[in-house]
């Protein structure tokens, strides 16, 4: 198993295949809350379900509402198991995480981005704001 560092941003494990997006995400309008399907314009994962995943993004787009929308798609069932992003995530999408619960890191070190493939399985860890990635 491949183990990445990064930073950790919400605690918690989560685990499940990962879901790879080329694109930004916006949880405000991209992605449906009841089916948690991607319905926004992002042909790396349009279609694809975010629900148990690990999703992989480079960043987030957001808004002061994105918290809803993260945590609606956790009452819904279709939350991802964790999130990883090339870089901070807004700060709307944190505060969502915090409330779904939902294992957050950012910046992973090294060849992270050629290592990891979509429906590969990712373990994420975070604790005391050390995260660690591990691909299986």
């Amino acid at each position: 198993m491949k183990e990445f560092h990064a930073r950790g941003i919400v605690s918690g494990k989560g685990a499940g295949p990962a879901l790879v997006s080329e694109e930004a995400i916006s949880f405000l309008g991209d992605i449906d809350i009841k089916s948690g399907r991607v319905v926004g314009d992002l042909a790396s994962v349009r279609n694809a379900s975010v629900r148990g995943t690990v999703l992989i993004i480079p960043y987030t787009r957001g808004s002061a509402g994105a918290w809803r929308f993260l945590y609606q798609l956790f009452k819904h069932g279709n939350h991802p198991a964790a999130i990883v992003s090339n870089i901070v995530p807004d700060p709307a999408v944190i505060q969502g995480a915090i409330l779904a619960g939902i294992p957050t890191v950012c910046e992973p070190q090294g060849d992270f981005k050629e290592a990891i493939a979509n429906g590969q399985r990712v373990e994420v860890e975070v604790k005391d704001s050390i995260g660690i990635v591990r691909l299986g």
